[in-house]
């Protein structure tokens, strides 16, 4: 608040409380005070205020929540700490459920009351630059793109996971939007609140509690006063990418800070609340890490009160056209070009493809389509009609078996391929495979189950 004092609306009933806080704060402060509700209201109305201090208890049977409430109601981001003579942790725990910013006993000292002020004040430009953030990323990045079966299910379990504070595990293939998954909670969670990412894969062994923790000055060598992350997330949402690669010692720190809720900066014995909401996620397979010791079972527990399964791309085919068509636009929004066609043929192939690389591989390749002008995708053996099945497990088959088995692969995957570019809609898809709609029927119900082998 360079070049303008902070305003502060003190609200009590006290006279002695208002008359030591203001010879406290009138130097630096601009002060206005409110003895009632009715005052603090009116107020609230016909002045901004940077931050509120709020006595609990107003006296009369009044009661300062009330208060609380209403200024949340009106203006959530305004920051009020509440006063209070009982500074017990019950205490303080019903005014932060309540919407509070922080609380202080009736005998503040100054520069902790400056201190409380001014973090209160950071914590909500923070948030009010997080809305901004997001609403940017939003509108580059947008939300998640489907309308398959596969993804009303992942919408219905992602909502399911927002309704509390328990941790959840994001399971998925690379490429698969297990992050945007994890945005997409926060958003429904706590859209005002941080949101903290890490990937656990890019933290040398050595730093990573330095960086789950944080540190005080002379920790170690060199050692300043650093917030980790479970401190930068709060109260928000704090997402570690790709769980399965912390180390084992370092798991069974992570699971204590877990289960109690708290945890300590490096060199220090004072505990840190965490009130935040933990998401993780792993690329690997579940049962082999657990197999191996690569994830403590203690802490796949503890991780796990929901598991979310993002699925493949190539089992959710008929998301590909809206995908591609929102990475063109996307892309060529951004360099401001004439957005190129995606022809019915172009999308045939990009539906018969499977992916392996998943959604970051089709913004890939479709971004590489705006920018040159030439659709070419990868070459490789998931291109060709019996990708299905290596010329290894062909060679060891009879020749009937083999041309059998290319044959059902081909027809599964071509089928599939033009059902998604037509939307599911099984008269257009026959129509252009230059079939009956009983006949594209059929040849649906003979592969129905039918797997290469």
């Amino acid at each position: 608040m360079e070049g303008e004092r902070i305003r502060v609306l003190i609200v009590d009933d006290d006279q002695t409380f208002l008359g030591d806080i203001a010879r406290l704060m009138t130097d630096r402060y601009r002060i206005v005070m409110a003895r009632n509700a009715k005052e603090a209201l009116s107020a609230h109305e016909t002045l901004s205020f940077d931050v509120v201090l709020l006595d609990i208890d107003l006296g009369g049977g009044v009661d300062g929540f009330e208060i609380l409430e209403t200024f949340r109601a009106a203006d959530p981001g305004l920051p009020v700490i509440m006063v209070t003579r009982d500074s017990s942790a019950s205490s303080a725990i019903t005014a932060l459920r309540k919407g509070a910013s922080d609380y202080i006993d009736k005998q503040p000292d100054l520069g902790d009351l400056e201190r409380r002020i001014s973090r209160a004040i950071e914590e909500q430009r923070i948030l009010r630059l997080n809305d901004v953030l997001q609403k940017e990323i939003d509108e580059l990045y947008g939300r998640m793109v489907g309308e398959s079966p596969k993804m009303q299910a992942l919408r219905r379990e992602i909502e399911l996971a927002a309704q509390s504070a328990s941790p959840v595990l994001i399971v998925g293939e690379t490429g698969t939007g297990k992050e945007l998954v994890a945005r997409e909670i926060h958003r429904r969670f706590s859209p005002r609140k941080a949101f903290v990412p890490l990937n656990c894969a890019s933290v040398p062994h050595d730093v990573f509690d330095l960086k789950l923790f944080g540190s005080v000055k002379g920790a170690f060598t060199g050692a300043e006063d650093t917030e980790g992350i479970f401190e930068l997330a709060r109260d928000g949402i704090l997402f570690l990418d790709e769980i399965t690669r912390i180390d084992s010692s370092l798991q069974a720190k992570l699971l204590r800070a877990i289960q109690e809720r708290e945890f300590e900066r490096l060199g220090s014995s004072r505990r840190i609340q965490f009130r935040g909401k933990l998401l993780t996620s792993t690329n690997r397979d579940l049962h082999e890490c657990l197999e191996s010791g690569l994830l403590q079972k203690d802490l796949y527990y503890r991780l796990s009160a929901y598991v979310i399964n993002v699925p493949p791309l190539r089992d959710r085919r008929e998301d590909i056209p809206l995908l591609a068509h929102h990475f063109l636009e996307r892309k060529t929004i951004e360099l401001k070009k004439s957005k190129p066609e995606i022809t019915g043929e172009m999308m045939m192939t990009l539906c018969a493809r499977d992916w392996p690389g998943n959604i970051r591989e089709l913004e890939n390749a479709i971004e590489r389509y705006a920018v040159s002008g030439t659709f070419q995708l990868p070459v490789g053996p998931e291109n060709e009609p019996g990708g299905l099945l290596s010329n290894e497990t062909l060679f060891r088959m009879r020749y009937d078996d083999a041309k059998s088995a290319v044959v059902s692969a081909f027809q599964k995957k071509y089928t599939n391929a033009v059902l998604a570019s037509c939307g599911g809609n099984i008269a257009a898809a026959a129509e252009r495979m230059g079939l009956s709609r009983f006949g594209l029927q059929k040849m649906l119900k003979d592969l129905e189950g039918k797997e290469p082998s």
